[in-house]
Formats: C-alpha cells, sequence, structure tokens
C-alpha cells in the first residue's frame, strides 16, 4: 500500500497526506470505486500501472 501511495504522490503529485486519504476512501468505498474505474476506462490511462494495482489492491 506504501508504494500505490508514493506514487500518487509522485505521479499525480498531491502530498503524501492527501494520497492516505485517497487511499482510505477508495478502501470504504472499494466496491463503487473499482466498478467506476473499469465502467469509464480510466484505470487504463492511470499512469505507471496504477489502474492495474487499484483491482489487486482491492
Amino acid at each position: 500500500m506504501e508504494d500505490f501511495v508514493n506514487k500518487m504522490v509522485e505521479k499525480v503529485g498531491i502530498d503524501k497526506a492527501t494520497a492516505e486519504k485517497v487511499v482510505a476512501f477508495l478502501k470504504d468505498h472499494a466496491d463503487d470505486a473499482v466498478q467506476l474505474l473499469q465502467k469509464s476506462g480510466i484505470a487504463d490511462k492511470l499512469p505507471g500501472g496504477l489502474g492495474d494495482k487499484l483491482g489487486k489492491i482491492f
């Protein structure tokens, strides 16, 4: 999980605290978030393979 947070900090440009909040939100809403990302096609466009990692995390 720490690797995912660090990649968000590096690739998205947000601070670590915000990235950790995003991860907490995604954990709380994992089913909804993964379905939305898959339907929208956004997961395929995330840099550094983050889309694949999202699916594996949740």
